[in-house]
């Protein structure tokens, strides 16, 4: 009997622990003393109190840009190649889009693997058309908030026939920017 006793005075112990513990943390940041301030009023006057929601997220996105581009046609006609840059979903904060941008410290050229001495130029071209500005590169594609994954494609043709058979190549940097929308 007396371990029944101690079991069930052990449980109820425990279980205002609980309760109280739980009490305390619901309501750690609020005090509401009634009007009048006494704690010990059965009736007081009904008083309330304010709270805020919050929710906070960071931006998130993924762009896949293509390791490489293989330019092919037939020999005295110019080579062209495609690719596509995608993204997976995208998060953003309001007014904002992903900017994706292309330069090549050669201003587009590619370097014969030779001597490097004969330069093959090319235009890239993306979604805002064909890059016009070999010196600074520019935009080829945006991508605003959306819940769906999305592409678009990018190219590339040789402005002219190569003089020289063998391999042409030149890196470019894609850029990967957060810009605000035009108002």
């Amino acid at each position: 009997m007396k371990k029944l006793i101690s079991g069930m005075t052990a449980f109820t112990i425990a279980s205002m622990m609980t309760v109280t513990a739980f009490a305390e943390a619901a309501i750690s940041n609020t005090t509401i003393t009634p009007k009048g301030g006494d704690p010990f009023d059965v009736n007081p006057t009904p008083e309330t109190a304010g709270a805020t929601v919050e929710f906070n997220v960071d931006p998130t996105y993924t762009v896949t840009i293509p390791a490489s581009f293989e330019l092919t046609g037939e020999y005295g006609q110019q080579y062209s190649g495609s690719g596509t840059i995608q993204t997976g979903k995208v998060f953003l904060n309001e007014g904002e889009k992903i900017v994706v941008t292309l330069t090549s410290a050669s201003k587009f050229n590619m370097s014969h693997e030779g001597a490097g001495e004969y330069k093959l130029p090319y235009t890239a071209e993306g979604s805002f058309g064909k890059l016009t500005n070999k010196e600074t590169g520019g935009k080829v594609a945006e991508f605003p908030t959306s819940t769906e994954p999305a592409s678009a494609g990018i190219s590339f043709t040789t402005d002219e026939t190569p003089t020289f058979a063998g391999k042409y190549t030149d890196p470019v940097v894609f850029g990967i920017s957060i810009e605000k929308e035009p108002s």
